[in-house]
């Protein structure tokens, strides 16, 4: 931390700092509108599955999310459950989502549960991971 004898520089160093903290920890996210959500099993792994389709509008807020994020991590979360995190390898812009359970589950919820917590909501949130 400089000196007070340079009362200046700690300005500027203080005014920088508070302009830049905000933004490193900053995530910024999106929500989707959901038309239909159903729960099931992937056929090849067995794994619980959540497949998720899309109103109209959400499908083009999507995928402007996703282009400008390629490479990056991302996290889906609905009702305040984070549901999948994974680096966007391209953009997405179907209209439709599937999200697959951990080892765990779904923070230790059902398939059946996420998918009606999701309809119930009507939404779902994906947000930048650690940005």
């Amino acid at each position: 931390m400089p000196s007070m004898r340079h009362p200046i520089l700690a300005s500027a160093l203080a005014a920088t700092l508070a302009v830049a903290l905000p933004f490193a920890a900053h995530a910024e996210s999106v929500t989707l509108q959901v038309e239909q959500v159903t729960p099931g099993a992937d056929p090849h792994t067995n794994a619980r599955v959540v497949d998720i389709k899309l109103k109209p509008d959400s499908v083009k807020t999507l995928a402007n999310f996703t282009r400008e994020r390629v490479g990056q991590r991302v996290q889906f979360r609905a009702n305040g459950i984070l549901l999948s995190s994974a680096t966007l390898m391209s953009p997405l812009d179907g209209d439709s989502l599937r999200i697959t359970a951990g080892e765990h589950g779904f923070a230790g919820k059902s398939a059946e549960e996420i998918a009606q917590g999701i309809m119930k909501d009507g939404a779902l949130t994906m947000d930048d991971e650690n940005r």
